[in-house]
């Protein structure tokens, strides 16, 4: 007698690869293949019931599984049935299109005669015994031909079964596998299935594609349902959607379709496809330009797809194709006279310019720069993709016109001094650019002036750069840029004078560029201070500063080194005067230096100075450094 198997036993899933003619070839749920999918929902009970033993239940191990009638070695007839369960779970929410039941026969009793069939029962949590067997719900198929006996692999259809449990949202289905009841008792009928994978269940399923109604773009804008329309010029053909699938094998191929029509015209509905998109992110549906008409509003809406299946169509989004660009505008100023008349602006006053649609409605506003204008672009924004561009009058440099054609005047400062040209375009509600129109002046100089206080900078140590106004202009404060970082102000005295500190802490050295602010709201042309430290240390005297006469002949003079911008390790310093034998000094813990020297003539003198550091290398680079020395004593 067979005995009940413990439920451990139970034998794992394996993948089988059908070879017969008409058969599907079914994989684990991780393989990787195109839509639609192959699965084989896990088992969680697999055993069989005896008649001759009504109470008790056999869970599979590592016996064959008796099918129909037989008699054991007394003589005694039994009547066994075939119980699978299998676990669903994991296809709630997709679409099935097949199901099949792969059976392994071991034997049979007698192999021109085969009859089996296939019940979806009550689930099951364990075994059955013959007694309690769950209640049938459905024949859904039966083999009754012989041929290829022991088979391999038969297979039963089961579509309708498991496309049922998953539409109820049943997380397990049970099958019974029996002889017809007409051929149960003949013992001729009988046969077991094989051990090690008598019964497994193939699933055919898709994970059908989702469209996000929140996130609809075209032409770098979000959809729009309700009327104003927008209007969009030359990315209108641009139509992006976010497409879901919820199949790791499809993340990667989203198909997005795009329709597009006249709202005027709905029979003029035309459809168009973009491949390669990716789960979650916004995907392309390019529709050709020429398909669209200057001026006309249409409707579109968009849907995914991967291959098998598609989703519903999202909701309905609007635009007016605009793709006319306004005429060139008008550019006059009332107190910077024209390049034409030969005369500059006046010192240290902005600049009224007045800018003119002329009249035609088209122009809502208008786009200036102080250098040829480039095409205001658009980008792709993370983390979905999308295309974005800035509506027109969002832009830096740009203002609307007090009506529809009319004008507007504003107060500019040039960037720079002497000949210079404004740029100006009219910009329609698409964002559509006129040809530019330009503004030609002389602008007097106006930068201010930046010096530094107490001696070149060195690495580490604070600099400070004083701020003076140019000649004829009163001011109130500067703007200024450290090493091309965000502008950042500062107030200026009575004087017209500003203090800038900072720390020296780039190893390269340091850029500041520096505009001055009136009240008048005016803003000067800018000065660019910059300094370089190189691999070289510094050298500081305040008795013989560089490049101006000092001391005299016999006047002792400090000299201060100071490290190679970066280093941390200087341990001394290796100094030669006029090209004397070189002489090495020790420095302190702060990396720092200094000698004493007195020069026993006039004139002009040089020192170079190495920075050393503790590992015995030398500076790349020496510091020459020039100083005159005061005539007498």
């Amino acid at each position: 007698m067979i005995g009940r198997v413990p439920r451990q036993g139970l034998v794992p899933l394996l993948a089988l690869s059908v070879g017969l003619g008409g058969l599907a070839v079914f994989a684990t749920s991780g393989a990787a293949n195109a839509a639609p999918h192959n699965g084989t929902p896990a088992s969680v009970q697999l055993g069989y019931t005896d008649s001759a033993h009504p109470k008790t239940a056999y869970d599979a191990g590592n016996e064959d599984l008796p099918l129909g009638s037989w008699r054991d070695a007394a003589g005694v007839r039994h009547t066994s049935r075939v119980y699978a369960t299998f676990d669903l779970s994991a296809y709630q929410g997709k679409k099935i299109y097949s199901g099949s039941i792969f059976l392994r026969e071991s034997s049979a009793a007698d192999c021109s005669k085969r009859a089996i069939e296939i019940w979806r029962t009550k689930p099951v949590d364990a075994t059955p015994t013959w007694k309690r067997a769950p209640e049938p719900l459905v024949r859904t198929d039966e083999i009754l031909t012989p041929d290829g006996c022991p088979s391999q692999y038969l297979n039963l259809d089961v579509s309708a079964a498991v496309q049922d449990a998953v539409r109820q949202r049943q997380q397990r289905i049970t099958f019974e596998i029996r002889v017809p009841q007409r051929y149960e008792n003949d013992p001729t009928y009988g046969r077991k299935l094989y051990w090690y994978s008598p019964v497994r269940l193939s699933v055919q399923f898709n994970s059908v594609p989702t469209v996000d109604n929140n996130h609809l773009y075209n032409g770098g804008f979000p959809c729009t349902t309700s009327k104003p329309y927008p209007r969009i010029g030359s990315f209108a053909n641009s139509i992006q959607a976010v497409g879901t699938d919820a199949d790791a094998w499809d993340e990667r191929a989203i198909l997005t379709t795009a329709a597009i029509w006249p709202v005027d015209q709905p029979r003029q509905r035309t459809e168009f496809t973009g491949d390669f998109g990716t789960s979650g992110r916004a995907n392309g549906a390019a529709v050709p330009a020429n398909a669209l008409v200057d001026g006309v509003t249409y409707a579109w809406q968009a849907r995914a797809g991967d291959g098998a299946d598609l989703s519903a169509w999202s909701k309905k989004c609007y635009f007016t194709y605009d793709v006319t660009r306004p005429p060139t505008p008008m550019v006059s100023s009332s107190n910077y006279p024209h390049a034409d008349t030969g005369e500059f602006a006046p010192v240290g006053v902005p600049g009224r310019f007045t800018f003119s649609g002329n009249g035609n409605r088209d122009v809502a506003g208008f786009a200036y720069s102080w250098s040829e204008p480039g095409v205001s672009g658009c980008s792709y924004s993370e983390p979905l993709g999308q295309l974005v561009c800035t509506k027109p009058f969002d832009r830096p440099d740009t203002v609307r016109a007090n009506t529809p054609g009319g004008s507007v005047t504003v107060s500019l400062s040039p960037e720079r001094s002497g000949f210079q040209r404004l740029y100006v375009y009219a910009l329609d509600l698409a964002g559509n650019s006129s040809p530019w129109a330009t503004y030609e002046m002389y602008v007097p100089f106006s930068a201010p002036n930046v010096s530094v206080v107490d001696g070149p900078p060195e690495w580490g140590s604070q600099v400070h750069l004083r701020l003076s106004p140019a000649t004829g202009l009163t001011v109130t404060g500067y703007e200024y840029k450290l090493d091309g970082g965000e502008p950042q102000t500062l107030p200026a005295g009575a004087d017209g004078v500003a203090h800038l500190f900072f720390p020296a802490t780039n190893t390269y050295g340091h850029r500041v560029e520096v505009r001055s602010r009136g009240a008048n709201g005016f803003r000067s042309d800018s000065t660019n201070w910059t300094y370089y430290f190189g691999q070289r240390p510094g050298v500081r005297s305040t008795v013989y500063p560089p490049g101006t006469a000092g001391g005299g002949v016999g006047v002792p003079g400090d000299f201060t080194f100071t490290p190679v911008a970066g280093w941390t390790d200087t341990s001394a310093y290796r100094y030669s005067f006029d090209g004397a034998e070189p002489t090495e000094v020790p420095a302190g813990q702060d990396g720092r230096a200094t000698i004493t020297w007195a020069p026993t003539t006039s004139g002009w003198h040089e020192l170079e100075v190495y920075a050393v550091r503790a590992d015995g290398s030398v500076s790349y680079e020496s510091n020459w450094y020039s100083f005159l020395v005061a005539e007498g004593t």
